[in-house]
């Protein structure tokens, strides 16, 4: 599974992999705002995962999801 969106000048893609035991989910987030970088994460609770991923974009880019 393959999900995209783009909002703020940002790119997030959600995979999902079911051969692997665990880390089934995985999210990157990308685009201007972050530079060169990106936001990864990998689980199993995509719920937690999301809250984690929109942390780590308050913190790298304050303001940006307001």
């Amino acid at each position: 599974m393959l999900v995209q969106s783009g909002i703020h000048g940002l790119i997030a893609i959600v995979t999902t992999n079911g051969e692997r035991e665990r880390g089934r989910w995985t999210v990157l987030v990308s685009g201007e705002p972050l530079g060169e970088e990106l936001v990864r994460w990998d689980g199993d609770d995509l719920d937690a995962g999301r809250s984690r991923v929109m942390a780590r974009l308050r913190e790298r880019v304050p303001g940006l999801l307001d």
